[in-house]
């Protein structure tokens, strides 16, 4: 998948905003791509998905679901503004706080969520656990005790990522 260099320079407003950290960012490799497609249509028919991307960049990843998942709509939110404006593809995303947007009305998450903190991490799987009913697909193993009581780990796998190899969970949320 093509990363764009120029989401990694960003302004200085937004990193004092916002810090560093939350900014991280990276991508799946195609093999990493074609892992999780693999492993969402095992759970749900593609033309069902309406997905939502927790901290989406510019939009390369949903750009690539819509077209390897056939039928399936997708969206995304990115905390920073700059790099919702770097976007290529024609996608739906829009600049904001996945702790503030809406979770209903999706049925598929993405959280690329290893570079949040823990506070916030906590924050995030408390509220998927009140406000979503789905597949949840995140890279890191859920903490938060609501969301455990609420979900049921479907699989883990193994997948490629622009930084490293990391595992995947896929998690159905009640």
């Amino acid at each position: 998948m093509l990363l764009n260099p120029q989401l990694f320079v960003l302004p200085h407003d937004e990193l004092r905003k916002v810090g560093a950290e939350a900014l991280t960012y990276g991508s799946l490799t195609e093999k990493g791509l074609a892992t999780i497609t693999k492993t969402l249509r095992r759970f749900v028919r593609p033309h069902t998905i309406q997905g939502l991307d927790l901290g989406c960049g510019d939009g390369e990843l949903i750009w690539h679901l819509a077209r390897e998942l056939e039928g399936s709509a997708w969206f995304g939110v990115e905390i920073s503004q700059q790099r919702v404006n770097l976007q290529s593809r024609d996608v739906a995303i829009w600049q904001g706080d996945m702790l503030e947007e809406s979770l209903h009305g999706y049925n598929v998450l993405h959280a690329d969520n290893l570079c949040l903190d823990e506070a916030t991490a906590d924050a995030l799987e408390k509220k998927i656990a009140c406000e979503f009913q789905g597949i949840y697909i995140t890279y890191r193993r859920p903490e938060n005790i609501l969301f455990l009581r609420m979900s049921e780990l479907l699989v883990s796998v193994e997948t490629e990522t622009t930084w490293s190899s990391c595992v995947i969970h896929f998690y159905r949320v009640y």
